[in-house]
C-alpha cells in the first residue's frame, strides 16, 4: 500500500473512465511522448528515489518490500550510506519484539510486528542455559551467570556473545544491570549499535560498617576491558528488588521496591558524575512496585509513570520532573487517562489484573498487562496495541528494538 500510494502521488492515479475526444491532440502527445527529455520521471531519479526511500516507516517490512521492485531499487534500499541516513532520520529504532522469561528462565521471542511480516522466534539462536536476563538496549541482551561470577552480552541479530568476567561486587550479590551502547560518533543513532562499544552497569546490594543498608555499582567498559571503581551510596532501607533499568539522559534508573511490597524511590546512577543517589517518587501516595515505571519525558527528562484509583477503573498516571527557579526538584502532574480508554477496553478490569509491565525508552512506549494479555501504548499518540496473551506474574518481558533491514537480516 505504501509502495502505491508513492507511485500514485508520483505519476498521478490512473483514471479508467478517462476517454480521449481529439485525435489531432493524440497524435501531437504520441509525438510529443518521443522527443527526448532532459528531466527523467521522478522515480527515475536516484536521489529523488532515495528521499522517498528515507521517508518510509522504520519497521522491516517497508525497505524489504521496496528492494523487491527491482534490481536498482534494491542496490538503493541497501546501500549503506542510504541505510545510516535513514537511521538518523527516524531517530528511533522500532520495536521489533520482547523477550520473555519465565520462572524457569527459559527465554523465548515474540514478535510485535503484524502478520506476515511477524520475525519468527527461530531467528535468534537463544541461549540454551538458563541464565537470568537483566536488561536488553540498544540491540543487545545482557545476562548474568552467577556460578561462574560472569556477565554475558548478546547480539540477538548477529547471534554474537561477548562473555565479561565480573567485578568484585559479585561475592555481594548482584541485584540488578544495565547494558548501554557506548558509541561517541556525532550523531549516532542507537538501534544498529553492533559494531559500537558498549559499557554494563552492575548494581549490587551491600551492608557498610555500621550496618547501614547500601548499594554499590560499577561500570565494564567493552574498549578498555576495565572495570570502574566501585560507587556506593547508603540507603534508608533494604531493597528487596531493583529489577527493570531505564536510560534517561546518561543516567541509570531503578525503582526500589521495600519489604512491604511498595515503591519507596528512584535509585539514580549518574555515568557523567560517577554517583548514586536516591529520588524521592511523587508525594502522598504509596505505589505498589508492579505499578510504577520510570520513564521518559517528551522533552528527554526524567518521568514517572503509574496505575491508581478503583481497581475496576485503573487510571494511568504520568509525572515530570522538574527544578524550580530555587534549585528545587518537584514532581509535575502531567497526564492522567482511564486505562479502558487508552486500550479500547469495554469491560471492567478486576482487582489485581493489571500492572505495568515494562517501559521502552527506545520506543518510548508502556506495556501493560491486563487480564492475561500485554498491550503496548505509545506514550506520545496514546495508541495502543494488544499483542499476546501471557501467563502474567511467572514472566519478565524485555522489548527489543533494532532497525533490522534486509542488509543485516
Amino acid at each position: 500500500e505504501t509502495l502505491t500510494h508513492t507511485l500514485h502521488s508520483a505519476y498521478g492515479t490512473p483514471n479508467p473512465n478517462r476517454q480521449l475526444t481529439n485525435p489531432a491532440g493524440d497524435d501531437m502527445a504520441r509525438r510529443s511522448r518521443r522527443r527526448p527529455s532532459s528531466t527523467p520521471p521522478p522515480l527515475e531519479d536516484d536521489d529523488l528515489l532515495h528521499e522517498i526511500l528515507l521517508r518510509l516507516p522504520p519497521q522491516p517490512p517497508y525497505i524489504l518490500r521496496a528492494s523487491l521492485v527491482s534490481k536498482r531499487w534494491r542496490r538503493l534500499a541497501t546501500d549503506p550510506k542510504f541505510l545510516r541516513r535513514f537511521r538518523v532520520h527516524h531517530r528511533r529504532p522500532p520495536l521489533l519484539g520482547v523477550f520473555s522469561s519465565d520462572y524457569k528462565r527459559n527465554i523465548s521471542f515474540r514478535s510485535t510486528l503484524d502478520p506476515p511480516y511477524r520475525i519468527p522466534p527461530e531467528r535468534f539462536s537463544l541461549p540454551l542455559e538458563p541464565w537470568p536476563m537483566l536488561d536488553c538496549r540498544h540491540g543487545r541482551v545482557l545476562f548474568v551467570e552467577k556460578k561462574r561470577h560472569q556477565l554475558i552480552v548478546w547480539d540477538p541479530i548477529t547471534d554474537h556473545y561477548c562473555f565479561v568476567a565480573g567485578p568484585p561486587l559479585f561475592k555481594i550479590g548482584v541485584l540488578s544491570g544495565a547494558v548501554l551502547c557506548a558509541a561517541a560518533d556525532q550523531g549516532h543513532v542507537h538501534g544498529d549499535c553492533r559494531s559500537s562499544p558498549f559499557k554494563v552497569v552492575v548494581l549490587a546490594y551491600a551492608k557498610h560498617d555500621d550496618q547501614e543498608a547500601g548499594c554499590v555499582a560499577s561500570v565494564y567498559y567493552s574498549e578498555t576491558g576495565i572495570w570502574s571503581d566501585l560507587i556506593s551510596t547508603t540507603l534508608p532501607w533494604r531493597p528487596v528488588a531493583c529489577e527493570y533499568s531505564t536510560f534517561v539522559g546518561n543516567a541509570v534508573h531503578w525503582m526500589l521496591m521495600s519489604s512491604g511490597g511498595l515503591s519507596e524511590g528512584i535509585l539514580q546512577f549518574d555515568l557523567d558524575q560517577q554517583r548514586l543517589a536516591v529520588i524521592n517518587t511523587p508525594p502522598d501516595v504509596h505505589y505498589e512496585f508492579h505499578s510504577v515505571q520510570v520513564i521518559q519525558t517528551e522533552d528527554g527528562g526524567l518521568g514517572f509513570a503509574t496505575l491508581l484509583g478503583p481497581h475496576y477503573h485503573p487510571r494511568f498516571q504520568m509525572w515530570e520532573g522538574k527544578v524550580n527557579s530555587h534549585g528545587v526538584a518537584r514532581w509535575v502532574l502531567r497526564r492522567t487517562v482511564e486505562l479502558q480508554k487508552i486500550l479500547g477496553l469495554g469491560f471492567r478490569i478486576e482487582k489485581g489484573m493489571s500492572s505495568i509491565v515494562r517501559y521502552t525508552e527506545d520506543a518510548h512506549a508502556i506495556f501493560f498487562w491486563v487480564h492475561s494479555f500485554v498491550y503496548m501504548a505509545q506514550l506520545e499518540s496514546m495508541q495502543s496495541k494488544k499483542l499476546f496473551r501471557s501467563n502474567g506474574g511467572f514472566c519478565t518481558y524485555r522489548p527489543f528494538t533494532s532497525f533490522y533491514t534486509e542488509g543485516n537480516c
